[in-house]
């Protein structure tokens, strides 16, 4: 009969040998699974309703992906929430690469700041494949009202019968950008909820609203058509794509930055060689002169695939807008 030790020695070694074996064959079974990826067509899901740039974006990206990988990329739309529907549904999808997201900075950083109960971690449910773009948001009136820039808006909105102005949200980060401005030029905002940028630009055509902090893409051909007016942008710097529009600071309130961006993520534990292969395929998207080219029609810079500066940008965006939301008291709802 083996005495205690040499028994325990064995149990102990048999313990090792199959972790070691689990091991290999996981590493087997993800590189296997990034040698043929991708075999089935793969879900890109954005948050909003069509028309604003994550979805403009995500269809660009998708295309160019079909080109290289030579599958299918189908863009899903699940509005709802400021992003968190669709957020929260790819967080609990398989992490097999076959659904990524689209998502805004927004449904990352902002929503936890004013959401309650949200079904995601930002910093623990996903893996970050690329910052995709960055651009600003731009402040945005109906042609017919009589505004030129945001003094006019100061002023029109004290002749309010609150002397507020009605304010569309198509998702969190854009409420907190109008936050901003707020505290910045005491413009007072009745935030009014809708599903994307583009119902809340058919909210303003409709003069439903008054304002919105919007971006580019979704905007800028009603303001090239003149249905809509531009009074300024919301980052620090005029943007290259619309050099003719003032920036908030240039408008008498200095300091305002507020810079909007675009990642592509994928649930956690994701098997690296099918990130990679991801990565490296957006990466040359990402160069191609005609991607350039569209990206900065839209208002936007392309982006990278340093997935660990995009993991310190969540990180730091979050503490800056639970920050912002604090200070504004929009307590999570």
């Amino acid at each position: 009969m083996l005495n205690r030790p040499v028994r325990a020695r064995r149990a102990y070694l048999r313990a090792v040998c199959t972790a070691l074996a689990g091991a290999v064959l996981s590493a087997f079974a993800s590189t296997a699974a990034a040698d043929g990826y991708p075999e089935k067509p793969v879900s890109i899901v954005v948050g909003f309703a069509p028309g604003g740039t994550n979805d403009i974006l995500a269809r660009l990206v998708s295309a160019k992906l079909q080109e290289r990988l030579k599958q299918s990329f189908v863009v899903e739309n699940k509005p709802g929430a400021s992003s968190a529907i669709g957020t929260g549904f790819v967080a609990k999808a398989k992490p097999d690469g076959y659904t990524l997201l689209v998502s805004s900075s927004g449904g990352l950083t902002v929503n936890p700041a004013v959401m309650k109960g949200l079904s995601y971690d930002p910093m623990q449910d996903f893996e970050p494949i690329a910052l995709l773009g960055s651009f600003p948001l731009i402040v945005t009136v109906p042609a017919a009202l009589p505004i030129a820039n945001l003094k006019d808006l100061a002023q029109y909105a004290t002749g309010t019968q609150d002397g507020r102005l009605d304010h569309g949200v198509a998702s969190s980060s854009f409420q907190l950008a109008a936050e901003t401005l707020s505290a910045a030029s005491d413009i007072k905002f009745n935030h009014v909820s809708y599903r994307g940028s583009g119902p809340v630009v058919a909210a303003l055509l409709g003069q439903e609203i008054q304002v919105g902090v919007l971006d580019s893409a979704a905007v800028m051909p009603q303001v090239q058509a003149g249905k809509l007016k531009a009074l300024a942008v919301t980052t620090g710097k005029r943007s290259a794509a619309f050099p003719d529009i003032p920036t908030v600071a240039e408008n008498g309130f200095a300091d305002y930055d507020v810079t909007i961006w675009t990642g592509l993520m994928a649930p956690k534990g994701t098997p690296e060689p099918v990130l990679a292969a991801l990565r490296t395929a957006v990466a040359d998207i990402l160069k191609e002169q005609d991607t350039v080219e569209k990206m900065h029609a839209l208002g936007m810079d392309p982006g990278n695939t340093d997935s660990a500066a995009l993991s310190e940008r969540i990180a730091q965006d979050i503490a800056r807008w639970d920050e912002v939301a604090r200070a504004a008291n929009l307590k999570p709802e």
